[in-house]
């Protein structure tokens, strides 16, 4: 829980920021949402290589390494005025961040007995929530005073314990492989395609902060991606072992639950960058009033995540995906329904809600996914959940970034200019209430049954 509390609380902090630094630099729509998308990029697409190589090297010590790498980016960020470096800053964050999330799960399901692992995901997944409660109202404190870049100095200092704390508790996986043997035989050509399709796609998104053309016009980008795409499927077909292991996919419940998950994240990732941005155009928040709107936010999500992993753990029932993702849908038509001039009271009960729904499905879908993944494939498992979650983290503010310029761009810095990013967020949250019916009803018994027990 501490190293993940570590990088979120700086996303939360940072959520916060991006309206003061869009004045800055005085930032379009779609450029801003770059401040998320060199951050979220590398932290999606180096998942799947975290968890394949802890299978290998270890947990613990990919783990520890990346969180180091997240201080030093944290560090750079602090030095740099530019706005090219502070994404380039923005990445090296993403990067070691990457290592949190499926390592921290797949230890979560090597050491907790199956009958506890829901309340056990339940229970880390709080600490997102709580980074959200804690990094809000750290960032609103001191950018008022100090300016955004104060919020760097507590980021590092958590960072710094995190450090410490995973050196000295948590416990090491026993190495399967020596690194020598691992580096030679790893698939860094699958790496180097897979990881280029995505960017090539990403670029594809929200194009004109790289090359000044209008999102989804650079057809050099979509070309590229879909052919490191192809070129990716080949390779992988010819290889024994290959970087991601599709055969993963096979799984009924993985392979919906990641769905799912990721356009939950469409969702989490879009409000989390279209909401500040409207309190401030729309009410003239301080950052301040921010932390207190994105504090309101992540205490509902605290509330029904914790409930969600010990319901999970007694009904083992789809339907508990399906209600929260539904929940989460109903919230977006209370934004597109929002009339101008409504009061700010409105967006505070619209994000609870919505945040209540966020929160009662996520353990569920963990579940879902992980349970019935061999041990031998848990790491890499988890890394690959966790890249398509993510996934949905850096299209919710790309695609959201690219719709709110086109709203804004119509129909100026009102409600009605906000209206058209959150119709594109209600489409995400009907398909995917929509998705999770392809799980199954319940989670199989015979799923559980092969996992293994614990240590």
């Amino acid at each position: 829980m501490v190293p993940t509390l570590t990088t979120i609380i700086m996303m939360a902090m940072f959520s916060v920021a991006v309206p003061f630094i869009r004045s800055e630099y005085r930032l379009t729509p779609d450029a801003t949402s770059w401040l998320l998308i060199a951050y979220t990029l590398p932290n999606m697409i180096l998942m799947p290589l975290y968890g394949r190589l802890g299978d290998g090297l270890g947990k613990r010590r990919l783990l520890l390494g990346g969180v180091v790498l997240f201080a030093a980016g944290t560090v750079f960020l602090a030095s740099v005025r530019t706005f090219p470096l502070i994404l380039l800053a923005r990445a090296v964050q993403g990067a070691g961040a990457a290592s949190v999330n499926p390592l921290a799960m797949a230890m979560i399901i090597e050491l907790i007995r199956p009958q506890r692992r829901g309340k056990a995901l339940g229970t880390w997944n709080s600490s997102g929530p709580i980074a959200g409660l804690l990094g809000p109202l750290i960032a609103g404190a001191i950018i008022d005073a100090l300016g955004w870049r104060s919020i760097l100095v507590p980021a590092l200092v958590i960072a710094v314990a995190a450090i410490v704390i995973i050196a000295v508790r948590l416990p090491e996986s026993e190495r399967r492989v020596p690194l020598r043997q691992l580096v030679r035989s790893f698939d860094w050509t699958g790496v180097a395609l897979f990881d280029g399709a995505v960017a090539m796609l990403v670029f594809y998104t929200s194009s004109r902060p790289i090359t000044g053309l209008d999102p989804f016009t650079d057809l050099r980008f979509l070309v590229a991606g879909v052919l490191l795409l192809v070129g990716f499927l080949w390779w992988s077909g010819r290889r024994a072992n290959p970087f991601v292991d599709l055969s993963i996919f096979r799984g009924r419940n993985f392979t919906m639950a990641s769905i799912a998950v990721s356009l939950r994240m469409v969702l989490r990732g879009g409000t989390g960058f279209v909401v500040p941005l409207l309190v401030v155009d729309l009410y003239d928040f301080s950052a301040a009033a921010i932390g207190a709107i994105l504090m309101l936010d992540a205490g509902a999500l605290l509330i029904t995540m914790w409930i969600g992993g010990i319901v999970i753990d007694r009904r083992q029932s789809r339907s508990q995906i399906v209600v929260g993702l539904g929940v989460e849908a109903v919230a977006m038509l209370g934004f597109v329904l929002m009339p101008a001039g409504a009061p700010v009271a409105w967006v505070f009960v619209i994000l609870a809600v919505n945040a209540l729904g966020a929160g009662y499905c996520l353990a569920a879908l963990h579940l879902y996914a992980m349970t019935g993944v061999s041990p031998q494939k848990s790491a890499t498992a988890a890394g690959l959940y966790s890249m398509i979650r993510f996934s949905g983290s850096l299209l919710g503010p790309a695609i959201g970034g690219v719709v709110l310029a086109a709203g804004v761009e119509r129909f100026g810095l009102s409600a009605a200019g906000y209206r058209t990013a959150f119709v594109f967020l209600l489409v995400v949250g009907v398909v995917g209430a929509a998705s999770a019916l392809g799980l199954t009803r319940r989670v199989p018994d015979e799923a559980l049954d092969s996992v293994s027990q614990p240590a």
